[in-house]
């Protein structure tokens, strides 16, 4: 009897070890293409000088990505919307650069208005625009967190047109 119990034992551990090898093969295959792969939409906010705010981005595509950003400032609001092109840095598909085109509506109610060279620009309007974005965003691995840098130029129409240079930094939550 002792060496059929030894031999049962000796199976019984060998199965265990190949489920424990298995699971590892497993969890290391699925966690080595999570951190390959982008994400698809990330919410978060955006510090920056004119257009700081709430900021949201959905990839259509593995490539392409709309973000919309809605900026509150005292008596304003502003809302922007962007088609973003992102092209991988490195081979980890983690770090990208983006560059991208689109317009924004402004709307200011009595106090509320834009600075340029010192001068107030305008209270009581809708104010259109269009803007362009040059970034670059870091997804971390597992985590659900991308970190994004860029910078952000956009034109105001309003009585002619006004040149703002903005820049900022996103922080996001990913799924």
């Amino acid at each position: 009897m002792f060496p059929e119990f030894r031999v049962k034992n000796l199976l019984h551990h060998m199965k265990k070890r190949k489920l424990v090898l298995m699971l590892f093969i497993c969890i290391f295959s699925i966690s080595m293409n999570a951190s390959a792969q982008s994400y698809h939409t990330g919410v978060g906010v955006r510090f920056g000088g004119l257009t700081s705010g709430l900021t949201v981005k959905h990839f259509n595509s593995s490539k392409t990505a709309l973000e919309g950003i809605l900026s509150v400032g005292n008596k304003s609001f502003i809302v922007t919307g962007l088609y973003e092109v992102h092209v991988p840095v490195d081979n980890s598909n983690a770090f990208k650069f983006y560059y991208g085109v689109g317009g924004h509506l402004g709307f200011f109610r009595d106090g509320g208005s834009y600075y340029y060279n010192g001068n107030r620009l305008y209270t009581n309007a809708t104010v259109a625009g269009i803007d362009g974005v040059l970034g670059l965003e870091y997804k971390f691995g597992t985590a659900p967190i991308s970190l994004g840098v860029d910078f952000k130029p956009f034109i105001d129409f309003f009585n002619g047109s006004i040149v703002y240079f903005d820049g900022g930094l996103s922080l996001r939550y990913t799924f």
